[in-house]
This record gives C-alpha cells, structure tokens and sequence, in this order.
C-alpha cells in the first residue's frame, strides 16, 4: 500500500514534465524539406502571426523613413507599435503552439522595438537608431531562417 502513493507521485511528476516540454518547450512543429521548423498554428492564430508580421515591416519602414528624414517621433511611432504592448493581444492558446526558440526570438525582436523607441527618445542619435535597425532586422533574417507557419 505505500507504494501506491510513492508510484502516483512518479507518474504525475513525469506526466507534467512531458506536459511542460511539450506545451512551452517544443509546440506543435514538424520537420520540413528546407531544413526549417514548421511551426502549425490554428487558421486564427496563422492568420495573427502573419498580420503581426505585416505590422513589423510596416514598423521598420517607419522607423527606417524616421532615420532618412531625421524624424524622431516617427522613428518613436514604429518602435512603439511593434514593440512588447503587442505580447498582450497574442491569442489564448497560442503560446502553447510555439516552441520556445521562436517565443524567446518574437520576444527579442518585440524588446527590441522597445529599444529603438527608447533610443531615439533618450538621446535622439540616428545614427544608434540606424545600427539598432539593423540588429532588429538580423533578428527577423534569423526567424525565417529558421521557422515557417504553416495553417494546421
């Protein structure tokens, strides 16, 4: 009989690990061809992650239009609108599909939005503005290097 509680024990802790490696860890992947990570999201959450995406090109070419014209406050408006506020709009039950290198590289690239804001406001340098661009940018050349969504 004690070993009943002890066996319970085991099988909930290794349940919850299995739970935890799938759900944050891993996501819903597949292998492809091209040596990339399918991400498979839901038509909705497909349909978020390309607008969210969409949003960060319309962001850079905001902020890349603010450091040709020497506009600070236009540099601030794309940083602010691609930048980690977004996090919050993500839908229920997404995360859970992500797996955690492209949740720590969407989070990096939203920081870094954050940054460029900050930046330009803090000490209004274009220049700092222009290489902090072009970090963001390795960011995004990572993400589709190595990801891909696909509609489940």
């Amino acid at each position: 009989m004690k070993k009943l509680p002890t066996v319970l024990a085991v099988i909930f802790f290794l349940s919850t690990l299995f739970l935890i490696y799938f759900f944050i860890f891993r996501g819903s992947v597949i292998e492809t061809e091209d040596h990339r990570v399918a991400i498979q999201l839901s038509k909705n959450n497909t349909d978020f992650a390309l607008a969210e995406m969409r949003t960060f090109l319309e962001s850079i070419e905001q902020i890349n239009e603010g450091i040709l014209n020497k506009d600070a406050d236009l540099i601030f408006e794309g940083g602010r609108q691609s930048g980690a506020k977004i996090v919050e709009e993500t839908p229920k039950g997404m995360m859970g599909s992500l797996p955690i290198g492209f949740k720590k590289l969407g989070l990096s690239t939203h920081a870094k939005f954050d940054a460029i804001a900050d930046s330009i406001r803090a000490n209004n340098n274009f220049v700092q503005a222009h290489r902090e661009l072009n970090s963001l940018l390795n960011l995004c050349v990572t993400c589709h290097r190595t990801y891909k969504i696909v509609a489940e």
